[in-house]
């Protein structure tokens, strides 16, 4: 399943299921789902955007590796 095939509850979804920490699936729901940029989203969470950019790559990376594999099992 890829993201562009599913709608934003699915997606945040998702997140909330296959996203460790909840400061991670908050950035990561603002960024994906409100489509926000790095640099308001970093000062949003009072974090810098290389620290942001951290979070974004590894909550990303532990919800791809879900849906890919649930797309590899339909």
């Amino acid at each position: 399943m890829k993201l562009d095939d599913m709608d934003n509850y699915e997606i945040a979804e998702a997140i909330d299921r296959f996203v460790r920490g909840e400061r991670a699936r908050k950035i990561l729901k603002r960024r994906l789902l409100d489509e926000i940029c790095y640099e308001p989203l970093a000062e949003e969470f009072d974090i810098s955007v290389s620290q942001l950019k951290r979070i974004l790559a590894k909550a990303q990376e532990q919800l791809f590796k879900h849906l890919n594999s649930r797309r590899e099992n339909e």
